[in-house]
């Protein structure tokens, strides 16, 4: 088996060794979305080391962006700095994937002009304080499909090896898989197929957008940690529809219930649902929660539990953790 430390080849992207710098929303984007000297500066430091960096979410339409400094890809303008992101990253040896996101119920009317988006009229989960959202019309869920697929095609221009479709967290995506917050009895609500309609839609359609041979990435919730809300048996009978519709990496996270399991404390927490993704679709995975031993990390791709491992918050605390870390298991062998 592979080591954390080998190459590992998807479509068009190759890279050096195994390590995922996680996204982690920074609000360092200046405050029209466009690329600011702080996240340039941010992703330099970070991406020492890494052999991949996943650049935070990023908002495919402006009725999709989220009430703080979010970096944009909705207007071709944003590419000339995009395009500085993702050289910057490069200029570090580290291939670089822009994850787009709309972030559905967490926006604000005051930010967008308009009601936030959601399949139902269902306030976030996780805010008391957060407007009830309108629920979508099949006419915006196609105008929505459509963003996506053209922030794809933006990505491209801007030099990104990959793109990364965000299914997770309790945004927009997200919220239509998960029974808590899709109350729905269109096309697009109820059981399971109907539930994963508009994000396969999405993947579909950003594959085309971006041809056969780039990587397409999508974060996919492993739960939605939360009662009543997405478990595992479905979770990889959605994942296996994705897979399908184009999904080349599952990046495995948390649902609308937050971005961790309450009261778990071991790393790897999102690692066995990643594994039992990768056994189900055939994808490539990526194990994710709470890492902080290389040694872990390491371990789990050895045994072939996942392909690729994400670190993120270690980074905030030491941006040479990658560096150390592939020390010290070179030392090792």
């Amino acid at each position: 088996m592979p080591s954390v430390l080998d190459p590992l080849t998807i479509r068009s992207l190759r890279t050096k060794n195994r390590f995922v710098l996680a996204p982690m929303g920074t609000r360092k984007a200046a405050g029209d979305g466009s690329v600011s000297d702080d996240i340039l500066n941010h992703y330099s430091m970070l991406s020492e080391g890494a052999g991949i960096v996943v650049i935070e979410h990023t908002y495919v339409s402006d009725l999709g962006r989220a009430p703080m400094n979010q970096l944009g890809v909705s207007h071709d303008r944003f590419i000339p700095g995009l395009m500085k992101l993702s050289k910057t990253v490069h200029d570090n040896g580290a291939t670089v994937v822009l994850q787009i996101n709309h972030v559905g119920y967490n926006s604000r009317s005051q930010v967008t002009g308009r009601a936030p988006m959601a399949p139902s009229a269902i306030r976030n989960l996780r805010d008391e304080k957060g407007e009830v959202p309108k629920p979508m019309t099949r006419l915006e869920i196609q105008e929505q499909v459509e963003a996506f697929a053209s922030a794809a095609a933006r990505a491209v221009k801007a030099g990104f090896d990959g793109v990364e479709v965000h299914c997770s967290h309790g945004f927009l995506l997200g919220e239509f898989l998960s029974p808590l917050t899709n109350k729905r009895t269109d096309e697009y609500g109820g059981d399971t197929e109907n539930r994963i309609r508009f994000p396969a839609q999405v993947i579909r359609s950003v594959r085309q957008s971006v041809g056969s041979n780039y990587p397409v990435f999508c974060r996919f919730p492993a739960s939605d940690v939360m009662p009543g809300g997405l478990e595992l048996p479905e979770v990889i009978t959605m994942a296996k529809t994705m897979v399908k519709a184009g999904v080349d990496v599952v990046d495995i996270g948390g649902g609308v219930g937050g971005i961790e399991p309450s009261g778990v404390k071991e790393q790897g927490f999102f690692v066995p649902q990643a594994e039992a993704v990768k056994k189900a679709t055939g994808a490539v995975v990526i194990g994710v929660g709470g890492i902080v031993d290389p040694d872990f990390a390491d371990r789990v791709v050895r045994e072939g539990r996942v392909d690729l491992v994400a670190v993120g918050r270690p980074l905030l605390k030491d941006s040479q953790w990658f560096r150390k870390a592939i020390r010290t298991l070179t030392d090792r062998t």
